[in-house]
């Protein structure tokens, strides 16, 4: 396999996932959009729940849809839609209308975000056989980076041209480089000399097969209950962090940029432990670390430690969407990657509502902290009762 081409089919899923990845730099479009419409922050979560929830739901239900098309077909419609969803918002903050901006924010660019997600990691995965994780980490990776960039541009964008101005030029700078990497994007030719997505003797798994496998169940509630302690600490960063251990607004600022660089290198760095010391015992990881770090935010009131506790829990956050696609390669097998990873994602989908709905539940930080050591405790016990039943012998452990 020509090492040169299988880099930039990396570089091309790279920027695919870059651009898609400023949806997690949302928060920063709230004080704007504010100032500009009087929506309030309440009204303005919805927004971003909704594409989260349609990148999941395009992931689950346009995998095979991805699959026949093919990476550059998807690749285009995910820029497609992704560009039309940020021009649109911003139509829609210029005419006043908050369900406009529901609908072109949160429907139209969540289905943009799932074509742009599910595409690049299913086929640079097929690059690199002998490092799946690496591979996945790289991709994932910048999903999380894309929000670090975004985030440094979305302030200084609304301050010169306008809310409205801003979404459109990121609209355009977007869609063309999405449209690039897609152009660029395709599989690697299987042993027949043919591309992966021709070949055939390997069935597709229908979403009613899934629900009749218990595996498909762990691995859905393993990344469910681990994105929704992970996206409820984001969804609240900066008040938390100002509320319990009273940082400034500035260092509250820095403290969300941090997060983001934690994200990105927990998807990278785990992904690459996970081809070491397998998917299982990566998970397991996840959660034991993650019960701990939830305790001692019970705990303290110290800025460094709780900042450290909530940035070790966001790397595992990270992690764990980029170790879970060489996780269902393993038990699934390369063909069928896609397809699964996108039924897979549905939790993301419903983990998007469920963590800010929990943190929101009671103004006692401490008590939702408990809560999720708990969820998680539980989660690390069915990991373990699961290895011991479906993989006994130890394969990719």
């Amino acid at each position: 396999m020509n090492e040169n081409k299988k880099w930039l089919m990396a570089l091309a899923g790279m920027t695919l996932q870059l651009s898609i990845g400023s949806i997690y730099a949302y928060s920063i479009w709230i004080k704007p959009i504010e100032l500009m419409n009087g929506w309030d922050a309440h009204q303005l979560k919805l927004a971003f729940s909704l594409a989260i929830c349609f990148l999941g739901l395009t992931a689950a239900f346009m995998g095979k849809f991805v699959k026949r098309a093919g990476p550059k077909k998807a690749g285009l419609l995910g820029a497609a839609f992704f560009a039309a969803g940020l021009a649109g918002a911003g139509f829609a903050n210029s005419m006043g209308s908050l369900p406009a901006f529901y609908l072109f924010y949160g429907v139209v660019s969540g289905i943009g975000l799932g074509f742009g997600y599910i595409t690049p990691v299913a086929v640079v995965v097929k690059w690199f056989p002998d490092k799946p994780g690496l591979a996945s980490g790289l991709v994932i990776m910048s999903f999380a980076a894309g929000s670090i960039l975004a985030s440094q541009l979305i302030s200084p964008l609304a301050a010169s041209f306008g809310v409205a101005g801003a979404f459109y030029i990121l609209a355009i700078a977007y869609g063309l480089l999405m449209a690039i990497a897609s152009f660029i994007l395709k599989e690697p030719a299987a042993a027949s000399g043919l591309p992966y997505s021709a070949q055939t003797g390997v069935a597709d798994l229908s979403f009613a097969d899934m629900l009749k496998d218990v595996r498909f169940y762990g691995l859905w509630f393993m990344l469910f209950f681990n994105t929704t302690c992970g996206i409820a600490l984001i969804a609240v960063a900066a008040p938390m962090a100002k509320e319990v251990i009273g940082i400034s607004d500035a260092a509250a600022i820095v403290f969300v940029g941090i997060i983001g660089l934690f994200n990105g290198l927990g998807r990278l760095i785990w992904s690459s432990v996970s081809d070491r010391i397998g998917r299982w015992n990566t998970f397991m990881a996840f959660f034991i670390i993650e019960v701990i770090c939830f305790l001692l935010l019970t705990q303290t009131k110290d800025p460094i430690v709780f900042q450290g506790a909530v940035f070790i829990i966001i790397s595992c956050y990270g992690g764990a969407f980029a170790a879970m696609p060489p996780f269902i390669k393993d038990i699934y097998g390369q063909e069928r990657l896609g397809s699964v990873f996108g039924y897979i994602l549905i939790a993301w989908s419903a983990a998007a509502f469920a963590g800010p709905t929990l943190i929101s539940l009671s103004s006692n930080y401490s008590l939702i902290f408990y809560v999720f050591a708990g969820i998680l405790a539980l989660t690390a016990l069915m990991t373990f009762l699961l290895k011991k039943q479906l993989n006994p012998q130890g394969i990719n452990a």
